[in-house]
């Protein structure tokens, strides 16, 4: 099972819609898994990409709903030009 969390990441040109997914395993316990982001959808402003990315996961669970397929809630979130980032860098605390 897994859990999205909408947010941002920023790069020099703006803010990207970004979804943190988490692994949950038989245990309840979460642990990161991996970073989408609309490589597509840049924003000036940070809370603009994040409503962005709330908009599109809230889209891809109510297709997922619907038809009972996980694989329709992936492609959702393909549609919407999200694709997995490969070493993301995380901002220091």
């Amino acid at each position: 099972m897994f859990r999205f969390e909408p947010g941002s990441y920023k790069t020099p040109a703006g803010f990207l819609p970004a979804l943190a997914c988490y692994k949950i395993d038989k245990n309840k316990n979460e642990t990161f898994d991996y970073i989408l982001t609309n490589i597509m959808g840049i924003e000036l402003s940070e809370q603009k990409a994040f409503e962005n990315a709330e908009k599109s996961l809230k889209k891809a669970f109510q297709k997922r709903q619907k038809s009972g397929n996980d694989f329709d809630l992936a492609q959702s979130l393909k549609s919407d030009g999200f694709v997995k980032i490969d070493d993301p860098k995380f901002a220091k605390d």
